[in-house]
């Protein structure tokens, strides 16, 4: 018997391999490949972890408490403080009380990047004998552009709210200033 081109066996004599269908391509390649983007979307994930999301937030959520306790007793000692970059890049800092009040030997500014909170600062200022608070340190602020926090850190009272360019002259108020 004679295979005709309709019959059966005239299909089965010219086979096509399966790597040369596109069809097998699609229904194989798509599944591949989104297993594939599945794993590369996990590695991107692991190796950029979120680092906005504390583990101790609890913690984080009671000192915020205190901090809001010290900005009130600031408030109602009616502290003030003045921050002016030099033109040296060092800070400079006159804290204003009410007659009367002693002013501590040492505060702290803190100063907070907008973005990046591995880039803030923290700078221990002494007293100087012509009033004005600086780094017993030659400590300079590094200059970036943009407006970053700032805060001035006493003993039992803590200052903020204000924004403070870190370049030479800029000038922050907080509190309730008053001239000297």
């Amino acid at each position: 018997m004679r295979a005709t081109p309709s019959s059966p066996a005239a299909v089965m004599t010219d086979p096509r391999p399966a790597r040369k269908e596109p069809f097998v391509w699609l229904v194989v390649g798509i599944p591949a490949l989104t297993v594939v983007a599945g794993f590369v979307t996990w590695w991107i994930a692991a190796q950029r972890a979120d680092s906005d999301v504390a583990d101790d937030h609890y913690k984080r959520g009671l000192a915020i408490n205190r901090v809001l306790e010290r900005e009130q007793a600031a408030q109602q000692a009616g502290l003030g403080a003045q921050v002016q970059v030099q033109p040296d890049n060092i800070l400079a800092l006159r804290l204003s009380a009410p007659a009367g009040a002693a002013l501590p030997e040492a505060v702290q500014v803190v100063l907070t990047h907008p973005v990046q909170a591995r880039q803030d600062q923290r700078i221990a200022l002494i007293l100087n004998p012509d009033g004005l608070y600086r780094s017993a340190t030659a400590h300079t602020v590094t200059q970036y552009t943009g407006q970053w926090g700032l805060a001035v850190e006493g003993p039992a009272w803590r200052l903020s709210g204000a924004r403070l360019a870190l370049q030479a002259g800029a000038v922050a108020s907080l509190g309730q200033t008053r001239q000297p």
